[in-house]
């Protein structure tokens, strides 16, 4: 093996890269990565690599993994959810709902807990995202004791090509993040995460996304849920973790209920509400910032979680009126 790696400062993601041929090598690989257990491969010695970059980022773990020769491979047992993209090659998984057939530009659910699936990928390169199962649940609200947990996959193939398209750029975005500057910042990587928890989310069916009880939900999103739910929030925004279930459980009572008490009163999601709290921390802080000491307005963004600058001085303006650009110089 031929590892490659560079460890950052502390807070940046981890980065790691290597290659092999030898497939002793890429079997300790694969179980100790992905959980795989290799059936049976076939690869030409010295003429094929398997060859991984992977970048570590709280929560969430992108590798752009090569696949050489023919790969058969046993996934059982698995504990997080692993959504991948398509490259080139293909990719055959058969599991208990039939066999499944993925080549380039198709997106799928390449483990999910509670799998057992056996794979044969074919001179495979796949791009992947590894989320924890209880990030998936947060973003969607739902408790991880209540009728839908725990969670089951109802399809490993997306809604649709532009469900496809839809994980294809929420990997493109996360892997520009990943390689800047804003990395560094907790709030960014747990938007991010959180983002693409949000496109498998929309991609994918799973009983995450099964609402029940909503009658009572409108009953419960009462004046005395949003007050508490505010509360949380405003005590803590600057929380990277802070998620809709943290909320409702502040607020005694189920996430959809505080999503409809936020939408009856305030107009906006709970997560909404948080991005306006933190985009009046920022506010605060260009303010108070000295540009001439080396302020600047995307390390605040970034610093309250927008990671995207266009997105946050069009955000900044509509609601102030001015650039964030012109607040810093004042």
């Amino acid at each position: 093996m031929r590892p490659v790696s560079a460890q950052p400062d502390a807070g940046a993601p981890a980065l790691s890269r290597f290659v092999t041929d030898d497939l002793g090598e890429v079997r300790e690989w694969l179980d100790r990565v992905y959980g795989s257990r290799l059936l049976m491969g076939r690869i030409r010695e010295g003429t094929a690599r398997l060859a991984v970059s992977a970048a570590d980022a709280g929560p969430l773990r992108t590798t752009d993994l090569t696949l050489p020769g023919t790969m058969t491979c046993r996934n059982r047992d698995i504990e997080t959810v692993r959504a991948g993209l398509v490259l080139s090659g293909t990719v055959t998984i058969e599991d208990a709902q039939g066999v499944h057939r993925y080549g380039p530009g198709d997106a799928l659910m390449a483990t999910f807990p509670g799998d057992d699936l056996v794979s044969r990928a074919e001179n495979l390169r796949i791009r992947t995202v590894t989320l924890p199962v209880d990030l998936l649940a947060d973003v969607a609200g739902t408790p991880h004791n209540g009728s839908a947990w725990p969670p089951r996959l109802l399809s490993r193939s997306p809604h649709g090509p532009a469900a496809s398209r839809m994980i294809a750029d929420a990997l493109a975005l996360t892997d520009a993040l990943l390689s800047g500057p804003a990395a560094t910042h907790p709030l960014v990587v747990g938007n991010a995460a959180r983002l693409l928890a949000a496109g498998i989310l929309a991609a994918f069916p799973t009983t995450l996304t099964v609402r029940e009880e909503a009658r009572a939900d409108h009953v419960d999103a009462t004046p005395a849920v949003l007050r508490l739910a505010v509360a949380h929030i405003e005590a803590h925004y600057a929380d990277p973790d802070l998620s809709l279930a943290d909320i409702a459980a502040a607020a005694c009572a189920t996430p959809r209920a505080v999503q409809y008490a936020f939408r009856r009163h305030h107009g906006t999601t709970p997560m909404g509400y948080v991005r306006r709290v933190r985009l009046a921390a920022a506010h605060a802080d260009l303010l108070a910032a000295d540009p001439a000491a080396g302020a600047t307005v995307s390390a605040i963004a970034a610093r309250w979680g927008f990671y995207h600058l266009g997105r946050f001085s069009a955000f900044y303006r509509r609601v102030y009126g001015r650039s964030p650009r012109d607040t810093l110089s004042t």
